[in-house]
């Protein structure tokens, strides 16, 4: 329900953006931390590579929802005994922060369909053990979060059980 709330939210263009001057690096390390307990129970292996701070404007109410909301799904899609890489890199022009995981993969078709309002994919692959409800809108609702800040959400992969990579890319503003 909150999700749909969110959505609609977004539809009337509602949401107002709380930015400041932000650490990124102790944004991810505190949503990270949230998410640890769902690696751990499914025997995910986390592996983080956040270099030196990066500082920029944001509001980061609305940025950790989409890096809880990005995490929790490469951990959820990504087999026992797995891993998670969540890079980040500091760009002339630009932020990269990379999710990658050995997880299920995306078709091109899927792929297309993610970021749409209700775009659920069906789940498959091997060694699977979650079942991931929901509505379909934790990624359009990223992916709108992360627009309003001026930046885009790319994916990357190479086909079912292939793994996933996603880039939220913030551009530096003067």
């Amino acid at each position: 329900i909150d999700e749909l709330i969110e959505s609609s939210k977004f539809e009337l263009k509602r949401i107002k953006l709380k930015k400041k001057r932000e650490n990124l690096n102790n944004i991810l390390k505190k949503c990270i931390e949230e998410l640890i307990f769902l690696a751990n129970k499914r025997k995910i292996f986390i592996n983080v590579d956040l270099g030196d701070d990066i500082f920029i404007q944001l509001d980061a109410f609305r940025f950790e929802q989409v890096i809880i909301n990005i995490i929790s799904n490469a951990i959820n899609n990504t087999p026992p005994e797995g891993r998670v890489i969540i890079k980040l890199n500091d760009n002339i022009k630009y932020i990269d922060l990379s999710v990658k995981d050995t997880g299920v993969g995306l078709t091109k078709e899927e792929k297309e369909k993610l970021f749409k309002k209700f775009g659920k994919i069906e789940r498959y692959g091997k060694g699977l053990d979650v079942n991931i409800d929901g509505w379909g809108l934790g990624l359009y609702i990223s992916k709108e979060i992360v627009q309003l800040h001026g930046g885009e959400i790319l994916v990357k992969s190479e086909g079912r059980n292939q793994g996933a990579e996603f880039i939220i890319r913030l551009f530096k503003t003067d």
